[in-house]
């Protein structure tokens, strides 16, 4: 894919995003965030939105949280750069990090035309120039939605990893990657840097970091837009 370079004023908008914004904060833990967001728990019957690709934003979509600041579309969820950040926050990402692929998303989404200046459109990020990629967790290559016999594979081949592990029933960001880049050969292509990013998004969500491993059944609850049991205790 071609590289995109942010304009100053993308740039510019989002350092102004990040610092006009408190970074000092507490993270709510898994069970804050589904008191507070019921459409993520066990029980919920909120479908998940399987135009939004990535496994983070569809859970923070299927809460409720973007309701009430999304642009007003029939289909497409799109949202300021600000409210990206703000509600990344919320569930536990570092600003400067999500706000710098945020503003790459929006970016690359302007060169095609897939949403206006300042804002991400969650439904199209596979027309993300320089930030979409293919061989996911949740999606087939070239796809603009997740396929559940795609996610079925990659979550087949978790388990096996998980039941031989000496923990039974985690995973490793090591074991993430390799199944990562199974999905790469088999479609065949390489995996870029976004690629990568997503396995440590899913690895540090989960929170991989604090425990140096993640659970099996948290990674399936991710995927089908269902809160996590453990996920990070600081940012990630």
């Amino acid at each position: 894919m071609s590289n995109f370079k942010t304009t100053p004023a993308l740039i510019l908008l989002l350092v102004l995003t990040i610092f006009t914004q408190s970074s000092f904060a507490k993270f709510a833990t898994s069970e804050e965030l589904t008191e507070k967001y019921p459409s993520i728990s066990e029980s919920s019957t909120r479908p998940q939105n399987k135009k939004i690709l990535c496994p983070f934003w569809r859970l923070i979509e299927r809460s409720g949280a973007l309701d009430a600041i999304k642009v007003a579309r029939k289909t497409d969820v799109i949202v300021s750069l600000s409210n990206i950040v703000d509600k990344a926050f919320e569930f536990g990402c570092e600003k400067f990090g999500c706000g710098a692929v945020a503003t790459l998303v929006s970016g690359g989404q302007l060169t095609k035309f897939a949403t206006r200046i300042g804002h991400v459109n969650l439904s199209k990020l596979h027309k993300a120039t320089g930030v979409a990629h293919d061989c996911g967790f949740t999606f087939e290559k070239g796809a603009s939605e997740i396929s559940e016999k795609q996610i079925a594979t990659t979550l087949s081949r978790m388990k096996q990893i998980a039941d031989s592990n000496p923990i039974q029933g985690t995973l490793y960001k090591s074991d993430l990657m390799k199944v990562k880049l199974q999905i790469c050969k088999e479609q065949g292509v390489k995996i870029t840097k976004p690629g990568d990013v997503e396995v440590g998004l899913i690895f540090s969500f989960l929170g991989g970091k604090d425990n140096n491993h993640i659970q099996y059944e948290d990674v399936v609850r991710l995927f089908n837009a269902e809160m996590p049991k453990t996920k990070a205790v600081n940012a990630i």
